[in-house]
C-alpha cells in the first residue's frame, strides 16, 4: 500500500480489490500508516480501487472511528461509488468521484479573465479552465454557488461537472448561443444605452430574490474575511473602523452576485444571464453596487488616467464603461438625483473594497502595500465619522 506524507497530510492509495479475504491485512496496514504520522490529516485515494466490499466497508468505518477525524476517500470510480452510495456510505464518509478528465487541445478560446480561460468544449458544452492556485474546493464551490443560484430562479448558465484538464482543473457548463453584454457594444456601439438598462433591470430582479438561510455564504464573509487579510498593513484602531463600517450596512437576505460588470452577464436569444458566480451569496444590494462602482469607476483609475478610446480589463472602452455606469445606475435608482447621491456614498466605501482587495491579492508586491494602505486612510478611514451608516437607507432615501 503506497502513502505520501505532504503539508501535515497523509494520503494513503487503495489499490485492487479490498474483501473478506484481505480486509484484516488492509486494516493493518492502514492503521501503521495512520499509527505513524500522528496528528496528519488523512485522505483515501481509490483511483486505482476496482472493488470493495461490506467486509472492506467495515474496515474504513473502523479507521474513522479509531482516528476521529473526517475521512475524505477520492478519485472514486463511478462503479465503487456505486457500491458506496447504495450502502448509505456516501452520507457516512466524504467521498468524491473521479474526475472525467477532457482536453481543450484545438478547443476554441471564447475568453478568459481573472479566474481561468473559456473554451467550446462539444456543440452543447463549454469549460472553464481555471488557473493554477485555484483549488479544488474553491471550484467546486464556485460551481455549487451557480447550481444553488440556477435553483433560486436567478438566470445563469446550468453547471455540469467538474473535470481534469491535463494538470489543472475546470468546470463544465452548458453552450450558450450567446455572448457577453461588452461584445455586444463592441460589436454595436449604438446598443449600449438599451444594454445598461436591461442590465440595471437584470440587477433589480436578482436583488428582489430572497435567499433561504444556509443557501449561499453571507456576503460579510467576504468583505470581512478580506479586510484581515491585509490586518497587519493597518493599527489594530484603523481595522477596527474598517470592520464597523460594512456592519453599518444592515444585513439583508437578497441575491448578491458579487462581480456584476458587462463581462460577466451574457445575452443570447434577446435575454441576459449570469456567469462567474463563484461569490455569489446573500446579503445587502448594496454591496453588489459597491463591486460595480469599484469596477467601473475605480480599477485601473479609468476615470482619471485613460481616454475613452483606451480598452478597459472588462473588454469595452472607458468611454464606454462611464457612459454605461452612468445610464445603469440612474435607472437601477429610478432617477438622476437619487443616482448622483448614491453615487457619492458608495465611492468611499468602493475604495475600501478596492484598495484591500489589491493589498490582498498574492500577486500585488509587498512593496506596494504601504501606498495602498496610505490612500486608504485618505480616502476612506479619515472620513470614518462621516460615512458611518451613510449606506444604512441608501437605496430608499
Amino acid at each position: 500500500m503506497k502513502t505520501n506524507f505532504e503539508n501535515n497530510v497523509l494520503t494513503i492509495y487503495l489499490e485492487g480489490r479490498v474483501d473478506s479475504a484481505n480486509a484484516p491485512a488492509v486494516e493493518a496496514e492502514l492503521l501503521e500508516a495512520v499509527n505513524g504520522n500522528p496528528g496528519a490529516a488523512l485522505i483515501l485515494d481509490a483511483d486505482r480501487l476496482e472493488y470493495i466490499s461490506s467486509a472492506g466497508l467495515r474496515v474504513l468505518m473502523k479507521l474513522r472511528k479509531q482516528t476521529g477525524k473526517p475521512l475524505p476517500v477520492v478519485n472514486v470510480s463511478p462503479e465503487v461509488y456505486e457500491i458506496f452510495d447504495m450502502t448509505g456510505f456516501t452520507e457516512l464518509l466524504d467521498v468524491k468521484k473521479r474526475l472525467r478528465e477532457v482536453s481543450v487541445e484545438g478547443c476554441r478560446t471564447l475568453g478568459s479573465g481573472a479566474n481561468g480561460t473559456v473554451y467550446r468544449l462539444t456543440e452543447d458544452e463549454i469549460v472553464k479552465v481555471f488557473r493554477p492556485g485555484i483549488t479544488l474546493e474553491q471550484i467546486e464551490a464556485e460551481r455549487e454557488a451557480a447550481r444553488r443560484a440556477f435553483l433560486l430562479g436567478v438566470p445563469c448558465a446550468i453547471a455540469f461537472d467538474t473535470v481534469r484538464v491535463g494538470e489543472s482543473y475546470g468546470t463544465v457548463y452548458e453552450m450558450l448561443d450567446a455572448a457577453t453584454v461588452a461584445q455586444r457594444i463592441q460589436e454595436d456601439p449604438g446598443r449600449l444605452e438599451e444594454l445598461a438598462v436591461a442590465c440595471a433591470k437584470l440587477l433589480k430582479q436578482m436583488h428582489a430574490t430572497q435567499v433561504p438561510e444556509g443557501q449561499l455564504p453571507h456576503s460579510g464573509q467576504f468583505t470581512h474575511a478580506t479586510v484581515d487579510r491585509v490586518a497587519e498593513d493597518f493599527a489594530p484602531e484603523e481595522v477596527q473602523k474598517m470592520h464597523a463600517l460594512y456592519d453599518s450596512i444592515p444585513q439583508m437576505d437578497r441575491f448578491i452576485h458579487n462581480d456584476y460588470h458587462p463581462k460577466n452577464i451574457m445575452e443570447s436569444k434577446g435575454e441576459l444571464m449570469l456567469i462567474d458566480l463563484g461569490d455569489a451569496s446573500a446579503g445587502n444590494p448594496v454591496i453588489d453596487l459597491i463591486h460595480s462602482y469599484m469596477v467601473f469607476k475605480l480599477i485601473g483609475s479609468g476615470k482619471q488616467q485613460h481616454s475613452d478610446d483606451e480598452m478597459s480589463f472588462v473588454d469595452m472602452t472607458y468611454g464606454n464603461m462611464r457612459r454605461f455606469w452612468d445610464i445603469f445606475l440612474t435607472t437601477y435608482c429610478g432617477g438622476a438625483e437619487k443616482a448622483a447621491r448614491l453615487n457619492e456614498k458608495l465611492e468611499p466605501y468602493a475604495q475600501m473594497m478596492y484598495l484591500t482587495t489589491a493589498m490582498a491579492h498574492p500577486r500585488l508586491p509587498r512593496a506596494y502595500h504601504a501606498a495602498y494602505a496610505d490612500r486608504l486612510r485618505q480616502l476612506t478611514l479619515s472620513r470614518f465619522d462621516e460615512i458611518l451608516g451613510s449606506l444604512k437607507d441608501a437605496l430608499e432615501d
